[in-house]
């Protein structure tokens, strides 16, 4: 990851601690002798050494959740992580208390469109129309320019809301070149599997997938096999660590009939549900092959931004 070290954020390196230590004391000493109030005081005696003591923790707190990080990966890379008695009694479990769903609508559509439509959606909807209104309001009293800028923007945020609600990707998908009668049907009994925005279902001549920006149809014999990615979501608040989260992506490998492309559709599930998805795509596709690569990735977010 030597490419991402000037990116912000990053890792602290112990040099950096130094210097913002550094930094710490020489402004508590500016408090202290340069302004010399009770507040400068009070800021060079309690607030700088807090603030020295919480940059010492969060730069032990990242390298600790880094080593583990590490031997994790390790253990998922040689595989032994995934194939642990531990982790295996877990996933029995898991499937016992979580077997797959059915659709809630045996009808293709309408059954994606309802799983759109979210009732937080209907806040934001509400609130982008309440700012739009106040944008107009504020014409009346001669701004218009903030008027007009208000309305485009908060237009396009509401926009933006009112087509997920409505499901447009899968208006859009719907509106492809596809065999709605025989996908429908495949659907009708499918096996699905729901994670966050994310659906993945076993149809009986098609994996149907969809996520919130898109939605899938893949014909099985199109399928050449399935790995599992690994991403490692590491969180900053204030450029300093926080947190850190695992990602899990059941990877499909779909051979592209028009250009014999290898292809891969990727969908995030958790980390049992994805093994669910690579033990059955077994059964729907006698004589696969499944790939056992799996790459850690990390990524880093802001939970700032």
């Amino acid at each position: 990851m030597a490419s991402d070290r000037n990116r912000f954020p990053h890792k602290m390196t112990f040099k950096e601690l130094i210097i913002y230590i550094i930094s710490t004391i020489v402004i508590g000493l500016f408090f202290f002798f340069i302004r010399g109030d009770e507040a400068g005081r009070l800021a060079a005696f309690i607030v700088c050494p807090l603030l020295i003591l919480y940059l010492i923790y969060a730069y032990i707190k990242e390298n600790r959740a880094d080593q583990k990080a590490q031997q994790r990966s390790s253990q998922i890379a040689g595989g032994e992580y995934f194939e642990s008695s531990e982790w295996h009694s877990k996933y029995l479990t898991y499937i016992n208390e979580h077997p797959f769903e059915r659709p809630e609508i045996p009808d293709l559509k309408k059954d994606l469109l309802k799983r759109f439509r979210r009732g937080n959606l209907i806040i934001w909807m509400v609130f982008f129309l309440f700012l739009m209104f106040c944008s107009v309001c504020a014409a009346f009293s001669g701004s218009y320019i903030i008027s007009v800028v208000g309305i485009i923007i908060f237009g396009i945020l509401f926009y933006m809301v009112f087509s997920e609600y409505t499901g447009m990707p899968v208006r859009r998908w719907l509106k492809g070149d596809i065999d709605y009668e025989a996908l429908n049907a495949s659907y009708k009994n499918s096996r699905l599997l729901t994670y966050k925005k994310n659906g993945f279902a076993f149809g009986s001549t098609h994996i149907h997938a969809f996520t919130e920006k898109k939605v899938y149809a893949v014909d099985y014999r199109l399928v050449e096999g399935i790995s599992r990615k690994v991403v490692r979501l590491k969180k900053y608040e204030d450029g300093i660590y926080s947190s850190d989260e695992y990602q899990n992506y059941a990877v499909i490998h779909v051979r592209l009939p028009e250009s014999g492309e290898l292809h891969d559709v990727e969908i995030e599930l958790n980390e049992f549900q994805v093994q669910m998805v690579i033990d059955n795509l077994m059964r729907y596709k006698p004589g696969g092959s499944s790939n056992k690569d799996i790459p850690l990735v990390e990524k880093k977010e802001n939970t700032d931004v």
